[in-house]
């Protein structure tokens, strides 16, 4: 009896080492894609805000509409109806790399890694422009029949911590404007008696002392990258 139940089990090993090695002769594919796009489009398009020249204590405003892409909006309109969004802001490296720039003087650098050495290093004025990005506030034009709330941040800032954030809606919000505002700031040593009051007027609860700026009086180009970033679709 034992050598019948020996041999049975042996019989059902041997079956089903069998069984697998026959398996690794068969594969079934699933090919599997998705397309990816960005979910919102910035106008303007050219994603340059240009003040040129200015002079200190001067007041300027430009404008920028974020919206949702046409893939957003082409997209099954019951799967996916809303974006968050944060305005961010960056050290702007420039661009194309000067002879003067000690990080990349061989310029094999590209404007990405641009970014990012100056967002780490942006006191590295060789290759990074000074921070216009304080002096920068983020407005939204608020409508009254969205039920949506965006929160901008005043000039007279801390970059670091000072986000502005918004929200996209298929249904009633398809459409945020930003008022991108530029108060000039004056140069260390040369600000006049009314920079204070300057100050207070954009943002009461700024150290005017703590925003004058450094750099040649007879003349400095600042810059700031400013990130638009998806943080949540839903």
């Amino acid at each position: 009896m034992k050598k019948k139940i020996l041999f049975g089990l042996g019989t059902i090993l041997a079956v089903v080492a069998g069984v697998a090695a026959m398996s690794a002769y068969e594969a079934h594919v699933i090919n599997v894609t998705a397309h990816i796009e960005n979910a919102l489009k910035v106008l303007p398009i050219t994603g340059e805000l240009v003040f040129g020249t200015v002079f200190p204590q001067e007041y300027l405003e430009k404008r920028i509409w974020i919206t949702t892409s046409e893939s957003f909006c082409e997209i099954d309109q019951r799967r996916v109806l809303a974006i968050d969004y944060k305005i961010v802001q960056k050290p702007k490296p420039i661009w194309p790399i000067p002879q003067i720039c000690d990080y990349y003087p061989d310029s094999e650098a590209t404007l990405e890694s641009m970014r990012t050495y100056c967002h780490d290093n942006p006191e590295d004025l060789t290759c990074c422009y000074p921070l216009l990005c304080p002096y920068l506030s983020k407005t939204p034009i608020d409508d009254d029949s969205v039920p949506y709330d965006d929160y901008g941040v005043p000039a007279f800032h801390d970059p670091a911590t000072a986000i502005a954030v918004g929200t996209i809606h298929k249904d009633n919000d398809l459409s945020d404007e930003w008022v991108i505002d530029l108060a000039v700031p004056c140069f260390k040593g040369y600000c006049s008696q009314d920079w204070p009051a300057f100050v207070a007027s954009h943002n009461p609860d700024a150290n005017p002392s703590d925003y004058e700026a450094t750099g040649d009086p007879e003349g400095t180009t600042f810059g700031c990258d400013l990130w638009v970033e998806v943080t949540n679709i839903y």
